[in-house]
């Protein structure tokens, strides 16, 4: 509709039309049977009672109507001939309004259905867990579902979009929030029963809780752990399939774990897979550090017992290189004894030896060997040129006392009778042994520079302090830090800091 304004000695001004545009919005009809989710996946909707389709389709059309017919109101009003037409598009001002809010209320009430869905429809163990949270979720899933199929069968936007279907959606996004919260809190159970879940996210952690069968999280144990690869299971064989369905019983053990590396850790004692699954989880986490702690007592143990490259080539490459350097400290203090009881060239001696070792190994490296074995080697030449370069030292500084800050200042490594466990010192620290399986991983180059980072390190640990090093980007410090935590057999977990981050995600 046109309104022309005739002024006297002057030619028609012709107004811009007014309602065409606002007229416009009633007519915005879907013309498309296939919607996409907010997930990004293509779903069709179907008829009958639970065809439930998404509303991201619609909206690009309803967007871009919305945004046309806004600005030609903006114009509009903006108009000095508005004047008798005020009242109509301060109406349709607020309607449009009413429309972009209504829009948003109900996509953002869809994603967390489309979220909550997949769990409390698809997961029979949370809706045992949470019941009161189910049956609020079936109500809510029972509205939305009336609101979409009444929408599919009238979608007139100015009749869908009104006061009353804003405030209906907002009681319905209150309430999934409240079962998205007490979800939470559930998975908030879940890990602090098993700590190391907090590694991974809501959707996977569900995904674990969710399923029936417990490789399940093989996906996700390369996040659980440092560097494992995979749980080995294996059938327990005993009470046979009717057992296996009682009590949560899987019927299934896991017998050990292995790197990323192949590297096999198997457990002194299999873990049944019964129960919750943060319960068997912890379990296997518990076995894991007791069956290397043992394996690490009879690798001490049998070093001088065996020839050592076939004591290197039987234990698991972190046993060899800590049992290694439980003997190094050990053989260095021992010679300290003998310098004290008039032997003046026991360090000389010893650091003949070691050079020897290190020959040993640099000529056996050179051999036709495996991936693992060689990695292990290689890792084992490390730690003993370091050794090496220390008694070297020893015997160019004359450092013959045990009490001497130069001896004092190295990452020393103990297996402590009475404690029955590895025991490290460094200065002031004593720290106990993580026992994390950590496989093959590689060891660092150690420098003077590491040294003194290390050691600054230790102190803070001792004394549950945290530890900050500076410096240029590339110099090693991350490194350093996971090199350390290799080395007390410590998980170092590496991640990037941002605005939200908070006390309760470092907690």
């Amino acid at each position: 509709m046109c309104v022309c304004v005739c002024v006297s000695g002057a030619a028609p001004v012709v107004v811009r039309q007014c309602h065409t545009h606002a007229h416009t919005v009633t007519h915005m009809h879907t013309r498309s049977h296939t919607c996409t989710h907010a997930d990004g996946y293509t779903h069709t909707a179907t008829a009958g009672a639970d065809a439930c389709g998404g509303l991201a389709g619609w909206r690009v059309q309803i967007q871009t109507l919305y945004d046309d017919n806004a600005m030609s109101l903006q114009s509009m009003s903006a108009s000095r001939f508005v004047a008798p037409f005020v009242s109509t598009v301060q109406k349709w001002e607020k309607t449009l309004s009413l429309i972009a809010e209504v829009s948003d209320v109900w996509m953002l009430v869809q994603r967390k259905w489309i979220y909550l869905e997949n769990i409390f429809v698809g997961s029979d163990d949370i809706r045992l867990q949470l019941p009161d949270e189910a049956k609020r979720f079936d109500r809510i899933d029972k509205t939305f579902k009336k609101i979409m199929s009444e929408t599919a069968k009238n979608t007139v936007v100015l009749e869908q979009c009104t006061s009353d279907r804003l405030e209906l959606l907002k009681g319905l996004s209150q309430q999934l929030e409240t079962c998205q919260k007490s979800l939470s809190d559930y998975l908030l159970t879940k890990r602090n029963a098993f700590p190391r879940f907090f590694f991974i996210s809501d959707d996977e952690l569900l995904s674990i809780i969710g399923s029936q069968d417990p490789e399940t999280v093989q996906e996700h144990v390369i996040k659980l752990y440092d560097n494992v690869l995979a749980l080995q299971f294996s059938a327990a064989g005993v009470g046979g399939p009717a057992a296996a369905g009682r009590n949560g019983n899987t019927g299934r053990t896991v017998g050990g774990m292995s790197s990323a590396e192949r590297e096999l850790l198997s457990f002194r004692k299999a873990v049944p897979v019964e129960g919750a699954v943060e319960n068997w989880m912890a379990a296997v986490e518990k076995q894991m550090k007791r069956s290397l702690q043992l394996i690490t007592k009879e690798a001490i143990y049998n070093y001088p017992k065996m020839p050592r490259l076939k004591w290197v080539y039987h234990y698991q490459g972190m046993v060899v290189l800590s049992g290694n350097l439980v003997w190094w400290t050990w053989e260095v203090e021992d010679r300290f004894r003998k310098i004290r009881q008039g032997d003046k060239y026991a360090i000389k001696t010893f650091s003949a030896k070691l050079g020897a070792n290190l020959n040993e190994l640099v000529t056996e490296v050179r051999n036709d060997l495996n991936d693992n074995d060689r990695k292990k080697l290689n890792a084992l030449i490390i730690v003993d040129v370091h050794a090496r370069d220390v008694i070297d030292r020893f015997v160019r500084d004359s450092i013959l006392d045990e009490r001497d800050f130069g001896w004092e200042s190295q990452l020393r490594y103990y297996w402590d009778r009475h404690e029955d466990d590895m025991l490290f010192r460094q200065a002031t620290a004593v720290l106990r042994s993580g026992y994390e399986f950590l496989g093959l991983s590689g060891r660092l180059v150690i420098t003077p520079l590491t040294e003194r980072c290390i050691m600054t390190l230790t102190q803070a640990l001792s004394m549950r302090l945290g530890g900050a090093p500076a410096g240029p980007a590339g110099t090693g410090k991350t490194e350093t830090v996971k090199d350390l935590a290799k080395a007390l057999g410590l998980q170092c977990v590496v991640f990037n800091c941002s605005e939200g981050l908070d006390y309760a995600t470092m907690s």
